[in-house]
């Protein structure tokens, strides 16, 4: 692409996720490249970087429906990171875990890294004990183990039949589990971790009974053995029980009608997925959150347009997804295109 468009380019691909900016937009040279390879319910993703910096804002949690855990390493390049209240400074080879459910603020020197994306929900084992763990440097006798089988996946994978892929995906869940959660020590148990292992319990529960129409505060209080009072306290910083609820409900469901491969599902029944059941209700809450109708919605994908205050449905070429839609994708019920067991991205920029 020619220089000056690069950016713009970039951002609009990954809009969703955070916010990209130069040095100098107009003396610099923007460059991205990102491939994924689907790994079952994870997404292994090499990128390579000019310097620049990431914003992922509140406002960025609130436009999209991604929950995962992103464990990262370098092969080159140095990354300045800030997860709440912590700064690290990143170098080649050492493994770092952090939250598409969180804020950052990440500066880069022309870099190039690898990643392994994981989807709460599809892994709660992994989840629990990545949240013990907590965002930040990665510790302890596995994680060099852990960050050379990573730096060699690309290899691997770049040679593999769809057959390999299914067997890399298994020996990739099975190196996180033994070199994350058997050997690396978690961090010292304060209020702060008890209760993001506490949310992390909750969330999980809220998510697998979404679609269940008596969902609501004292049924939570009852499967999580929660007082009704303990459960306020821990959802308050969140909105609320019902507002949380209320809230991802919104997000899914924007979330499938923003696949064109679901196209041909009923509104209604989408609807009717994630816990809505009064299509008039549904409605109403629908354009409150985005600003259009579930049907506006539908037909603006379908016309490869943007949905308001949501993500991009297609690359601008149409036919190739932005990358918040494939991390939506890995670990949920949406369907894959038809054959696609072996799926890599084309690059942003090459």
């Amino acid at each position: 692409m020619p220089h000056r468009q690069r950016l713009d380019a970039w951002n609009a691909r990954f809009q969703t996720l955070n916010t990209i900016l130069v040095p100098d937009p107009v003396a610099s040279t923007p460059y991205y490249r990102n491939e994924n390879w689907l790994l079952g319910n994870m997404m292994f993703s090499i990128s390579r970087i000019s310097a620049c910096r990431f914003e992922r804002h509140r406002d960025h949690l609130r436009r999209d429906a991604l929950d995962h855990w992103v464990v990262r390493v370098l092969r080159h390049g140095t990354n300045k990171v800030q997860l709440g209240e912590d700064r690290h400074v990143f170098a080649p080879g050492q493994p770092f875990l952090f939250s598409l459910a969180e804020p950052w603020i990440s500066d880069w020197t022309a870099s190039e890294w690898v990643s392994i994306n994981l989807p709460r929900d599809a892994f709660p084992a992994i989840s629990a004990g990545l949240a013990a763990l907590g965002p930040g440097p990665l510790h302890g006798p596995g994680v060099p183990m852990l960050a050379d089988y990573l730096l060699l996946l690309e290899r691997h994978l770049r040679e593999a039949t769809p057959a390999d892929v299914a067997a890399l995906g298994e020996v990739t869940r099975a190196m996180l589990s033994a070199c994350l959660l058997r050997t690396a020590a978690p961090r010292a148990v304060t209020a702060e971790a008890v209760a993001v292992a506490q949310f992390e319990r909750v969330r999980a529960l809220i998510r697998q009974h979404l679609a269940s129409p008596t969902l609501n505060t004292e049924r939570l209080s009852r499967m999580t053995g929660m007082s009704r009072s303990a459960l306020y306290r821990l959802m308050e910083p969140h909105g609320g029980v019902a507002t949380y609820i209320q809230s991802l409900r919104l997000k899914v469901v924007h979330t499938l009608l923003s696949d064109p491969a679901l196209a041909a599902v009923p509104i209604a029944t989408l609807a009717e997925r994630v816990g809505f059941f009064d299509p008039s209700s549904f409605s109403r809450s629908f354009r409150s959150a985005f600003g259009c109708t579930p049907r506006e919605a539908r037909a603006a994908v379908m016309a490869g347009m943007q949905l308001p205050n949501g993500p991009p449905s297609r690359w601008d070429d149409g036919s190739a997804e932005d990358f918040g839609s494939l991390l939506r994708r890995i670990g949920s019920d949406a369907p894959l295109a038809a054959g696609a067991e072996l799926a890599r991205a084309r690059p942003l920029l090459a």
